[in-house]
């Protein structure tokens, strides 16, 4: 076990070597101001890693820091959670100097846990001793898992501001993390129960239940999630932690029990469904919350409060169930199988990305303009909404032009999906939920579709995965209808035709917040205007609604 910390010294103390004095510190940092807060508190973490403390001591430190900490990272990362990417300079400065926090609180809290183990670079006879010790001795088995257990736990932070940030841990994130626990199971102290009041409350917790936490919050792709989504499937990954095992061997009857997620603790690669031979290999047991997520599933179908269910008071449905059903086949059911397979693909594309930017491509360039609310000039509005393009082109091009096309390059793609990549600051920011449009090479149309996730790759580069709606969307005008007759703003929107041989019916592509169950809509498009009746939502992001309608 070699956690390659650095050595220690006593030439650049901290502004504190005693929990005490520590406690005396915070009351003179401004807590209430994240920025200047972050910055005290990295210096100070960064001194107290370098600084020779015997454990106890380092381990009481930061134990007294770590809450206030955390509390002002929480206000840090308002300022680039579920931000479209790239990240302004303001919250890119954010984002890194709250994964510079994380990452020296958690080399402190490893470097105690550490000297627990019998210092940098164990070996592992070294280990099975101090096991016997820690069998022998109840304080020692304490204290070593609440060592392990907060190493962890950080950890976990540190991984959902990734997230939050359009960022995946790297390869030595999960070499540390599956080397902690593997150290932890070597001592017999990974299912120790101990308390985390800044995480769990009262609850007891282990250093185990904080490591499924971190492999739950990776195979859930929470990086596809809303900003608020992702707060609570995070909080979840941290409330269910508990009820997952670590196996060496698979469950003898999978027919009888959840599908296991599957980790190597001697690689640097996050956990998976598919097992390998290896001899880090383990399964995390779900059994237990393919249960509990069943369960609250049932009760929500029978009118249960998502808060009664121990959701959280903040959770709302259907949104609630939405995101359980996402969890349970993520979690417990081997992961999402592709309706399509996917093939490598190496050709520039062209993206506009954007509701309003897209309708105003496949208007012909042509700038929306409401149609009339008076019935008079209804017939004359229709027709000009319709030609309008022929009469202006000049005044599109003096406005958006081609400013809002970009080219891409294709990854892989399938009938309905695609993987692009583009450098990092070569246009528009782009965020999970956007409506998109893109052309393929020569590609007769632009297909519409919206981006399912995007991340930030390396330093140079933005990866997407965008999603296609099947058939040729067509600009439309629409407008909200309610039952006493009123009529909401014209809004720009599209329509897709139904498609029988992939059992696709027609849709509308409306803004966000449209639908309502039975809600009549009017669409003006292809020169006709119909009465359409809502039924059923298809698709929704940040910016429109996917819907199927009567006629």
């Amino acid at each position: 076990m070699n956690f390659e910390l650095p050595p220690t010294g006593t030439e650049q103390p901290p502004a504190f070597t005693t929990a005490v004095a520590c406690q005396d510190w915070l009351a003179t940092v401004p807590l209430a101001n994240a920025v200047q807060a972050q910055a005290t508190l990295l210096r100070q973490l960064n001194l107290l890693h370098r600084f020779s403390l015997p454990k106890a001591e380092r381990f009481a430190i930061l134990e007294v820091i770590r809450r206030p900490l955390c509390e002002v990272q929480d206000d840090a990362s308002r300022k680039f959670a579920g931000k479209p990417l790239p990240l302004a300079p303001h919250e890119q400065a954010a984002l890194e100097t709250s994964l510079n926090v994380w990452l020296e609180l958690a080399l402190g809290y490893l470097r105690c846990f550490d000297e627990c183990c019998g210092g940098v670079s164990s070996p592992r006879a070294a280990l099975e001793k101090l096991r016997d010790q820690c069998a022998a001795d109840p304080k020692l088995s304490h204290q070593g898992a609440l060592m392990a257990e907060r190493t962890v736990a950080v950890f976990a932070d540190w991984q959902l501001d990734l997230c939050r940030g359009g960022l995946l841990p790297d390869a030595m994130y999960w070499q540390k993390l599956h080397q902690i626990l593997q150290a932890a199971d070597a001592l017999g102290i990974a299912t120790h129960a101990v308390h985390d009041m800044a995480h769990h409350g009262s609850s007891l917790t282990t250093a185990l239940a904080a490591y499924a936490e971190c492999c739950l919050l990776s195979t859930a792709n929470a990086y596809e999630l809303p900003a608020r989504h992702l707060a609570w499937v995070a909080r979840w990954a941290r409330r269910w932690g508990p009820k997952l095992a670590l196996l060496t061997a698979p469950p003898e009857d999978l027919r009888q029990r959840a599908v296991p997620l599957w980790v190597d603790l001697e690689s640097d690669r996050p956990p998976s469904y598919l097992p390998r031979q290896t001899e880090g290999g383990r399964w995390l047991e779900t059994t237990e919350l393919r249960k509990s997520l069943i369960a609250r599933l049932a009760l929500l179908e029978q009118g249960r409060a998502p808060g009664e269910l121990q959701l959280g008071d903040d959770v709302t449905q259907p949104a609630a169930t939405h995101l359980l059903q996402r969890v349970l086949q993520r979690w417990c059911k081997g992961g999402v199988t592709r309706r399509q397979d996917r093939h490598p693909a190496n050709e520039e594309c062209k993206v506009i990305i954007g509701l309003e930017n897209v309708h105003f491509e496949l208007s012909g360039r042509t700038p929306f303009r409401a149609p009339s609310l008076s019935d008079s000039t209804l017939r004359r509005e229709r027709e000009e909404f319709e030609t309008f393009g022929n009469h202006s082109q000049r005044h599109a091009a003096a406005g958006k032009g081609d400013a809002h096309v970009e080219t891409w390059r294709v990854v892989d793609e399938s009938t309905s999906g695609l993987r692009v990549r583009r450098p990092l600051k070569e246009g528009a920011r782009v965020g999970p939920g956007q409506v998109v449009a893109v052309k393929i090479g020569d590609g007769p149309y632009y297909v519409l579709g919206n981006v399912r996730w995007v991340l930030r790759e390396g330093d140079n580069s933005l990866i997407a995965g965008l999603q296609l709606f099947p058939g040729e969307a067509r600009p439309a005008a629409l407008r909200a209808l309610d039952a006493a007759g009123g009529r909401s703003v014209w809004q720009q929107g599209f329509t897709l035709p139904a498609i029988p041989a992939l059992k696709e019916s027609a849709s509308l592509v409306m803004p966000a917040g449209t639908f309502r169950l039975d809600r009549l809509v009017e669409v003006m498009a292809d020169q006709n205007t119909a009465t359409r009746k809502l039924f059923r939502v298809l698709d929704r992001g940040i910016e429109f609604e996917r819907c199927n309608y009567y006629d």
